[in-house]
């Protein structure tokens, strides 16, 4: 086995404290890496759970700053997917991506949303909206992000169908309070049904934009193992997936997770599309993680190659993916003109 090459897939796919656990695990095979790596990994592995420790720490704190300040808030991904891991501390922490919107939404998501840039502004008047998220910046050496959408679709029909989606589902997540590790404290993060969903079109999104990577294959794997003997209705969810416009992504991420990852048959929520399957995997292996390795991505330095390399991949990506891919430019359009609205001075 070629070592070098397995640790350089490693850090391409985030996914070292994961495969650290795994080789903790093997002690019984003939085959094991060289020493060099093992110390490299175990030194690697330490530094993701004293990272985990403190990304932790500061998403309990902040959820409770926010709080006080009057909004309701719970954590997307990140520190709530580790939660599901054999091991709580293996997996690679980020950003905190938290969604955030006002305790009392009498007056609709528009206001809502408005409301909370008006906040995060407050925080830092250098914050630019777009139509995701905007920038809350470094809270304590960890970057965060704070959403008022958990995520979106560029096709608007399904777009407005996941939105309002989301925005029913909301009381329910920020209610949804869980103790992290550590005893550092309890934070909401979303429940699993809401994560089905909204972890697959966080993956779609990404695949189509930029690329998608292991780390987010494994978080959607043991998001599925940690459901139980008839929790879901797996009938229902397909028929919300179609609903929603997710169907094709799931198929493909569903042969994925079975064919790659092993993940039984009666965990899946979506009959598998080899076809789309492979391209799926394709994009893994190419790009690493959110394809920061991805050749085309590196050489879009600039706004300009920015938006021709994302035009490049629509149409690469179009015949397996036609309704996001054939709205991407009049939504670029769109969220132009939504920009400058929402970030008015």
């Amino acid at each position: 086995m070629d070592w070098a090459d397995f640790a350089r897939f490693v850090r391409e796919q985030s996914i070292a404290g994961v495969v650290f656990d795994g080789l903790q695990r093997w002690g019984g095979s003939d085959v094991k890496p060289p020493l060099r790596f093992l110390l490299e990994w175990t030194a690697m592995a330490g530094r993701i759970e004293e990272a985990n420790r403190q990304v932790n720490r500061r998403a309990v704190k902040l959820c409770g700053q926010l709080k006080r300040d009057g909004f309701d808030c719970c954590v997307l991904k990140g520190q709530g997917n580790t939660l599901m891991y054999p091991n709580v501390y293996s997996r690679m922490p980020g950003d905190i991506d938290v969604w955030m919107l006002p305790a009392v939404r009498d007056e609709g998501v528009l206001s809502a949303i408005k409301e909370t840039i008006r906040y995060v502004k407050r925080h830092d008047a250098k914050a630019r909206a777009v139509y995701l998220h905007i920038d809350y910046g470094d809270y304590e050496g960890t970057e965060v992000e704070v959403h008022y959408r958990p995520s979106f679709l560029v096709h608007p029909v399904h777009n407005c169908r996941l939105q309002r989606w989301f925005w029913n589902q909301a009381e329910e997540q920020f209610q949804h309070r869980v103790a992290l590790p550590d005893d550092v404290g309890e934070a909401c993060i979303p429940t699993r049904e809401f994560n089905l969903i909204f972890q697959l079109s966080h993956i779609y999104k990404h695949v189509l934009q930029e690329g998608i990577g292991l780390r987010q294959m494994i978080d959607y794997y043991y998001l599925l193992r940690g459901v139980e003997e008839g929790q879901l209705d797996a009938g229902s969810i397909e028929r919300t997936l179609r609903y929603l416009g997710l169907r094709k992504i799931a198929g493909a991420l569903m042969w994925v997770l079975h064919e790659v990852l092993g993940l039984e048959e009666r965990y899946l929520i979506a009959s598998m599309d080899e076809r789309l399957g492979k391209v799926l995997l394709a994009e893994i292996l190419n790009g690493g993680n959110f394809g920061m390795y991805d050749e085309a991505n590196l050489r879009a330095d600039s706004p300009m190659k920015k938006n021709w390399q994302r035009l490049r991949r629509d149409l690469r990506m179009v015949r397996f993916f036609p309704s996001e891919c054939l709205w991407e430019p009049p939504f670029r359009l769109y969220h132009f003109f939504w920009r400058l609205w929402y970030n008015r001075s």
